[in-house]
């Protein structure tokens, strides 16, 4: 019985070969952009499950009654001050942000290599909240030692290769911290020792969510938690362990109860407690990002399956006549339940094999990192996803077969035979399904051209004074390296200058796209009420020549007091501020001129910049080479090959672009735009097969009224206008309804930029005939298939 139910259905979809295509390919195309989509989701909904006492653990802020907000983070005196509540609290811990500093590592006796990594500062009752697994090593000899560090696995093994290589090595931090004490120099010099290797913590996480973390700092001398000026600052935030019997609500009213109160920089703050990763607005901006992603994912896969199910259910009921005379032969209803199912399941195994390789392939390649946000995908997890979604689809596949077989059964055999009943009302939920279809498609291509048209204006706004050719042919080189001597780096230039093909070097303290010099200086020398609000940049003489930027008014730097004043800043200071004099803690400065606005980002609003002399600090952190535009490549190549020869093995050699440079600065419009133009690409394909399938479909149902038609003297526009009237209704409605909702998510995305592009009417007339341009030359394909048929032939065959 088996065998016949295949046989049949093998047949059928043979029969029907061009759109079993189609929803076999639909379907796996939508089942895989889901199944990564929803991994994505799920991970996020997921954070802190990697904590075994997550539900007990909560973190407290403080909050401004007075202004209704909260205060970034909290000083490490207030952990010391609540665990006096023994009736509350099991154990309350600090814990600092994330930083990056840079370190001398002992990887051998003998030998040390730079690195830089990510450290956060704790104290030693971390482990009674969040529970290291500690793999070598001893916590407790960590909690006791000073200056202590517990490494990640992954790190130790990077910088070792064997965790138990990493215990008792000593890591000399190589620069101070904004908590060193004043004795401590500014090149760092702190040793710690590795005194234990803990397993790695998913990054789904909420003490660094998205971040990688190499180590955790125990009783820290340069830390904040020994810091004599810690109750005036933050960095980090308070964590607290509740007792079984205490619950959130509870806790609440125990901190209302007892006045619990901070108070920092002469404001008072409430303390308020949450659950660990519920904080109002860090909860809402991940549920944001995981409600926008699974979204994503379900507008694909509803693609995918409205193709699957408008040929599953067309096929059901093209076929009554054939189940009409299996039930004059006695069929039951099991029977033909079976039937069907096994058509279903055959176009289900099909897609999810396709989809299952389409993992295993796509291994290692769907890893993307923003800036500090990077996601990893784990292949066995999404295989495991992936199997209980193709679960799901079969019970679908399952509730679909049965409802169809209750309807076929409820049909009278005569009607069966006549095979007249239905095609209204299936073609009524077809249209209905190609119209979500093409809904979808206007929301992706709509963002997806956004993405492109906002990329290409931030990456023109950057820099704007540098042409894209120019921005392509300067390379940009950091060379913020502690271990580095000035006349180290200052030979580095010497050699990059030897080749042939660079025109000019550009020597700065920080990438212009990175930061700024400083960001403040005073109106009146030594009057500290005289601060205004600027931003600063520490440049070489030849800064705008290179950077191609006029001066409207005035000189240049020539000598090591002249400052040059963007226009922004001279209007927002509502004066001719040639002449006028600024001052910092060491130096004076004198404006001698006015350039162009210098716009280094589009996500704040530019409050003016300054430029002053380098000279007076001389520190190189980064080098900008111009060079031929043809020969970029090559010089890039000569450049990493003398920072591989000079730098230690452990520093990875980092040349980019300038181009790449705003690439990476804008991380929103440039990452996400190749993925949703994936997604956009997948959602016209999946439609346009759609169409063609319904296309099909119709003209062979149709060709004896065609050929009538014709003979009656119909020409080839009129026959393409009877078919094509549906599709231009589709395309026009579902664009009505979609259009002013995305307009809508237009403006609420502008409100993220200080520059945006324009979206004015031709913006939506050009997607809307892009998309009716490819739905009209598939339509038109099939039909003039059918109207250039001969109607005798048409009408001898019917």
């Amino acid at each position: 019985m088996i065998a016949h139910y295949l046989k049949i259905a093998w047949r059928n979809l043979l029969k029907y070969r061009i759109q079993s295509i189609i929803s076999i390919i639909g379907l796996a195309v939508g089942l895989f952009s889901f199944t990564v989509c929803f991994y994505c989701s799920r991970f996020i909904e997921s954070r802190d499950h990697c904590f075994i006492n997550h539900e007990r653990i909560a973190e407290l802020h403080l909050y401004d009654p007075i202004i209704g907000h909260y205060f970034s983070g909290t000083p490490a005196p207030l952990s010391h001050n609540l665990r006096s509540w023994t009736d509350q609290f099991e154990a309350v811990s600090f814990v600092s942000y994330p930083r990056e500093c840079p370190f001398d590592i002992e990887v051998k006796p003998g030998k040390s290599l730079p690195y830089e990594l990510r450290r956060m500062e704790t104290d030693s009752l971390y482990a009674r909240l969040f529970t290291p697994r500690i793999l070598a090593g001893s916590w407790e000899t960590a909690s006791h030692t000073s200056n202590a560090l517990v490494m990640t696995r992954e790190a130790a093994v990077r910088i070792f290769g064997n965790i138990n290589e990493a215990i008792g090595k000593t890591c000399t931090m190589t620069r101070r911290l904004p908590t060193s004490p004043e004795s401590t120099p500014r090149d760092g010099g702190i040793a710690y020792t590795i005194q234990a290797v803990m397993g790695d913590t998913p990054m789904n996480n909420s003490l660094h969510f998205m971040e990688s973390v190499d180590m955790l700092v125990l009783n820290d001398s340069e830390g904040v938690i020994q810091s004599s000026k810690n109750r005036e600052m933050t960095g980090g935030n308070t964590y607290a362990l509740l007792r079984t019997e205490v619950d959130l609500w509870k806790l609440e009213t125990v901190l209302v109860e007892r006045h619990s109160t901070w108070t920092l920089y002469g404001t008072t703050y409430k303390v308020k407690a949450f659950l660990l990763g519920q904080f109002p607005s860090f909860s809402r901006g991940l549920s944001v990002i995981s409600g926008i992603t699974a979204a994503m994912g379900l507008l694909i896969l509803l693609v995918g399956l409205l193709n699957f199910f408008h040929f599953l259910v067309g096929s059901y009921f093209n076929r009554v006549r054939e189940f009409s005379l299996m039930k004059v032969n006695g069929c039951k209803d099991w029977q033909l339940f079976c039937l069907l199912l096994t058509q279903s399941l055959l176009v289900t195994l099909a897609a999810s094999l396709l989809m299952l390789c389409g993992i295993e392939l796509s291994e290692g390649r769907m890893d993307y990192s923003l800036q500090f946000f990077s996601m990893t995908f784990d292949k066995a997890l999404l295989l495991e996803q992936a199997v209980q979604y193709i679960f799901l689809l079969i019970v679908l596949c399952v509730v679909i077969c049965w409802v169809s077989t209750i309807r076929i059964q409820r049909m009278t055999i005569q009607t069966g035979l006549r095979g007249e009943q239905h095609y209204q009302q299936r073609h009524r939920g077809r249209n209905l399904m190609l119209g979500v279809q093409f809904f979808i498609c206007w929301v992706f291509v709509t963002l997806t051209t956004g993405l492109y048209l906002q990329a290409e204006k931030t990456s023109s706004t950057l820099l704007s004074t540098l042409s894209r050719q120019e921005k392509a042919s300067i390379l940009s080189i950091p060379l913020d390296y502690q271990f580095l001597a000035q006349a180290d780096k200052q030979q580095l230039i010497d050699r990059f200058r030897n080749h042939a093909a660079i025109k000019d070097v550009l020597l700065t303290d920080i990438g212009y796209l990175q930061g700024i010099s400083g960001n403040s200086m005073m109106t009146e020398k030594d009057n500290p009420d005289s601060w205004i609000e600027v931003g600063i940049m520490a440049v070489p003489k030849n800064f705008f020549t290179f950077m191609n930027i006029p001066l409207e008014q005035g000189h240049g730097l020539n000598t090591a007091t002249d400052m040059v004043a963007d226009r922004t800043w001279q209007q927002r200071m509502k004066k001719d501020v040639m002449g006028m004099s600024l001052y910092n803690l060491q130096h004076g400065y004198t404006v001698c001129g006015i350039c162009p606005p210098f716009q280094n980002d589009t996500y704040t609003q530019s409050v003016g910049f300054v430029f002053i002399s380098s000279e007076n600090s001389g520190y190189i952190g980064h080098c900008y080479l111009k060079c031929e535009s043809e020969q970029v490549d090559a010089v890039r190549t000569w450049v990493e090959q003398v920072l591989r020869e000079s730098l230690p093995e452990s520093v990875s050699v980092r040349v980019n672009t300038l181009t790449d440079d705003i690439r990476e600065n804008q991380p929103l419009e440039n990452k996400l735009k190749d993925i949703v133009l994936f997604f956009a690409i997948v959602s016209i394909i999946l439609t346009l097969l759609g169409v063609y399938s319904s296309i099909t479909l119709d003209t062979e149902r149709r060709q004896k009224e065609v050929a009538i038609r014709k003979v009656n003297g119909a020409g080839v526009s009129q026959i393409i206008l009877l078919f094509a009237r549906l599709y231009i209704i589709l395309l026009t409605g579902s664009a009505v309804l979609a259009f002013p909702l995305l307009y809508l998510v237009l403006i609420q995305w502008k409100r993220m930029y200080t520059v945006f592009f324009d979206y004015g009417f031709f913006f939506w007339v050009g997607i809307f005939m892009s998309v009716a341009a490819v739905t009209t030359l598939t339509v038109i394909f099939r039909i003039l298939r059918i109207a250039r048929q001969n109607p005798a032939e048409v009408i001898k065959r019917e």
